[in-house]
């Protein structure tokens, strides 16, 4: 039997990195036999998206789901294209090219190992980070994955290139996400078991940012509502209720 992968990969405004991302992809995993597939939750970007994957499509199992008339929300978007997807074996990576493609065999190599989790990790020793990601991104991430770590037994539980199997997966529905960490989110809610697998982590060449204030301003909700989440399950012990508030 023939191993199997669903890619998803959230995007906003990224039209323009979607051919590399998806030819990299195929390399990579054509070269190991891997069916697979890639899906691209867009929020409503009108940057051509659409029409680059329909062309994309008669060659390749890409496709795009837009979402139109919601909030722009990745991991919403990642959600989403968790539940369209064919195939059980999950991978989640951004579409900027900062995740390197060629390491979802990485991934998918440690979650068949006794984990729920492979995250792609930029702190794991042999993990590197492009040179030319500006000081104050380098800050703004350390600060953050300082303050969420204890949360989570994970080196970089901020990633958002990671790699986990549906089955192992509560009902999504239950999750309440704020922002863009989902991981973090499964990791804390559900204690997974996280395995961290050290990346080469690149810098976008093509696009922009989307950090913003709001992005930090619901990061930080987010922290607290997953620290009151832990506590709860401290003082009562785990409870389903508890995991959904």
């Amino acid at each position: 039997m023939r191993d199997e992968v669903s890619i998803v990969v959230p995007t906003f405004r990224e039209a323009a990195n979607v051919p590399t991302l998806v030819h990299r992809v195929d390399a990579a995993l054509s070269r190991k036999n891997i069916d697979w597939e890639l899906i691209l939750v867009d929020d409503d970007s009108n940057d051509g998206v659409e029409t680059i994957v329909a062309e994309m499509a008669r060659h390749l199992p890409v496709r795009v789901e837009t979402r139109r008339g919601a909030p722009r929300d990745l991991s919403l978007s990642v959600l989403l294209g968790m539940r369209l997807a064919r195939f059980d074996r999950l991978v989640v990576m951004d579409a900027d090219l900062s995740h390197p493609p060629e390491q979802i065999i990485d991934l998918l190599g440690d979650l068949d190992v006794d984990c729920d989790m492979a995250v792609g990790s930029r702190y794991a020793s042999g993990a590197s980070v492009d040179q030319g990601w500006a000081w104050h991104r380098r800050l703004i991430s350390k600060i953050g994955t300082g303050l969420a770590r204890p949360l989570a037994n994970c080196g970089d539980p901020l990633s958002g290139f990671f790699a986990t199997d549906r089955r192992r997966l509560p009902d999504l529905a239950e999750l309440r996400p704020l922002g863009y960490k989902i991981a973090l989110e499964l990791m804390v809610r559900w204690r997974l078991r996280v395995r961290d697998v050290p990346i080469r982590f690149g810098d976008r060449s093509r696009g922009e940012s989307k950090m913003s204030w709001r992005t930090h301003r619901d990061f930080l909700r987010h922290l607290c509502r997953l620290y009151a989440h832990r506590i709860r399950e401290m003082v009562r012990g785990p409870c389903r209720d508890d995991r959904a508030a």
